[in-house]
């Protein structure tokens, strides 16, 4: 009896311990992703949600074949937010276990091309070469590193805890982005109720870079509303307006 009840407890630690592992869902092999941008105005820390104005889009698709995924991220802006113009962003990659692997990324500026970042990333050889503004430089970078489409989905790969840290490519620099866990909360958007986890984010060493996040604490742990603030007191809200994911909705 006591040999039949070890072994009972021996299974359960393996059972508890491959859930932790494989804690996320797999991706779809196609979905899509959009999002709606609202700007409006916090004054001495209350919203005047009066002043929202929506102000353009993000559109995100996401294809995969034979662990090979590609990705779009497409920005269409209005209003206050047409002073940063539009961007077509692209990642290509191989699906791991632990994430996206990227192995080109393309930012394209359609208000203005020069400013286009044409990326490739050699994992085997821990190579990185930027070609912005017609220079190429090459850099050397061993880790774990993301673009910004798949730092928008990483968070699907990653166990819930209160602190992360990631390290992505933003246009031509690499930087640093930490998050901490602020609360579990639900949301409403969009007239969908929704449970999520609340994380507080900046970007290490870059003054105003503080943003708060959202996530779904559904089997797709995507990011249901992003804030971001901006000079002046200028909000940015990223609201998710539709999806073919199965996100779980609570009743109010």
């Amino acid at each position: 009896m006591n040999h039949k009840y070890k072994l009972s407890k021996y299974l359960l630690v393996l059972v508890l311990f491959s859930q932790s592992l494989f804690a996320f869902k797999k991706l779809p092999e196609n979905f899509y992703i959009d999002y709606e941008l609202f700007q409006f105005i916090k004054l001495r820390n209350i919203e005047v949600e009066k002043t929202q104005i929506s102000s353009g889009e993000i559109k995100l698709q996401y294809k995969q074949k034979n662990k090979k995924y590609d990705l779009n991220v497409l920005l269409k802006t209005k209003k206050f937010l047409k002073f940063f113009g539009d961007k077509d962003i692209q990642s290509k990659g191989f699906v791991g276990n632990k994430g996206l692997l990227f192995n080109s990324f393309l930012v394209n500026d359609l208000k203005k091309p020069k400013k286009n970042v044409s990326v490739t990333y050699d994992r085997k050889n821990d190579k990185l070469k930027v070609d912005y503004k017609k220079k190429l430089t090459e850099k050397k970078y061993v880790g774990n590193l993301l673009d910004i489409p798949t730092l928008l989905l990483q968070f699907h790969f990653e166990k819930t805890k209160p602190r992360y840290s990631f390290d992505f490519l933003e246009g031509k620099k690499v930087r640093n982005i930490e998050y901490k866990k602020i609360k579990d909360e639900s949301i409403k958007i969009n007239g969908r109720n929704f449970q999520t986890e609340l994380y507080e984010g900046e970007i290490t060493s870059v003054k105003n870079s503080k943003h708060f996040i959202w996530l779904s604490k559904s089997v797709y742990r995507i990011p249901i509303k992003i804030r971001l603030k901006m000079k002046g007191g200028l909000m940015i809200d990223q609201n998710l307006k539709n999806t073919d994911l199965k996100i779980k909705e609570i009743d109010e």
